[in-house]
């Protein structure tokens, strides 16, 4: 778990760098580029997702697995008109 900071005014977190070399951004001597640039959204109340652009475009956040993954779930527990279903 980590703390929110605060810096100047703007809420800030960290990504571990060892999630961020899973994702290919840590480059063969282990610094971040300096020029990456990300996108950030909120999704829901305290739910943010975080995207990294690639050559100027933004990743869809349909096209992220997860999200796919939590709107079929979501389907799943709803039925013909859309009513979430009694576990």
């Amino acid at each position: 778990m980590q703390k929110l900071r605060n810096m100047d005014g703007t809420g800030s977190v960290t990504i571990p760098k060892d999630n961020l070399d899973r994702d290919g951004l840590v480059d063969d001597d282990g610094e971040l580029p300096d020029n990456q640039h990300v996108v950030v959204d909120r999704l829901d109340e305290g739910c943010y997702a975080v995207r990294f652009v690639d050559s100027g475009d933004v990743p869809e956040l349909a096209e992220c697995e997860a999200i796919e993954r939590i709107a079929a779930q979501r389907m799943l527990q709803q039925d013909a008109l859309g009513n979430v279903q009694a576990d």
